[in-house]
């Protein structure tokens, strides 16, 4: 498959030439949060073949907006992540996109719809209210049928978020990523999924829990407060 171009004389033009293809800025979004293996890649893009994920982080690489590297045994697998061009470049990128975005998200999402862990976890950052969470502290685990992730808060500091587990966790949650994005931005309930078997806590207990969400939703649910939006959901919340 030949790439296009737009063949201009325009800086936006040749940005759009790298990373404007279908897929590109989708690859890099799932990148953001630590290295990933071609495998995980797949998994979370459905819909992308194994065919042209390899040509778009070939052409990534070629951009040295990306690098690929081999983890240590026992690991020993071959991984991606932005390189240090790709990081200050699609970054800023990735959050514009984002904040427009956001605004045409529904909640919940329409049945169907894939919720990516990376998604997820950009919920976290997104939606995490700050001016709540002075004094708490708070080690959180998260698990999904095939990713561990992480989040720490810290007295109004959100110091950690990322791929791997804790080595001390004071909370550890078993589900999926449609309950734990609903947690996130409170279309869901702690009480609500544990009664339903959507959310297993491991170690840690429901009130832990139910404040760690509290601080990624506005009070007046269901409105959820984004910075200085607000965004509503679906009226079939």
């Amino acid at each position: 498959m030949s790439r296009r171009n737009y063949e201009q004389v325009c800086a936006l033009a040749c940005a759009l030439d790298v990373v404007g293809e279908r897929w590109t800025l989708m690859i890099a979004r799932e990148l953001i949060f630590g290295p990933r293996r071609y495998s995980d890649l797949l998994r979370q893009l459905p819909g992308l073949g194994t065919n042209l994920l390899a040509q778009r982080l070939k052409d990534l690489e070629q951009a040295e907006l990306i690098a690929q590297r081999r983890l240590p045994p026992p690991a020993a697998s071959a991984v991606y992540e932005l390189s240090a061009k790709g990081r200050e470049s699609l970054l800023p990128i990735i959050r514009a996109m984002t904040d427009l975005g956001v605004t045409y998200l529904q909640y919940p999402p329409p049945s169907g719809h894939f919720v990516p862990v990376s998604s997820t976890m950009g919920a976290l950052s997104k939606f995490f209210q700050r001016e709540q969470a002075a004094g708490f502290f708070c080690r959180v685990e998260f698990h999904t049928d095939s990713d561990v992730f992480q989040c720490v808060i810290a007295n109004g500091v959100m110091t950690e978020l990322g791929f791997g587990s804790l080595a001390q966790p004071d909370l550890v949650l078993e589900g999926s990523t449609d309950i734990f994005m609903g947690l996130v931005v409170g279309y869901e309930s702690v009480a609500a999924a544990m009664a339903n078997g959507q959310l297993n806590i491991t170690h840690g207990d429901a009130a832990t829990a139910e404040a760690f969400f509290a601080l990624f939703r506005s009070p007046h649910h269901p409105m959820v407060q984004l910075n200085e939006r607000t965004i509503i959901p679906s009226t079939n919340s």
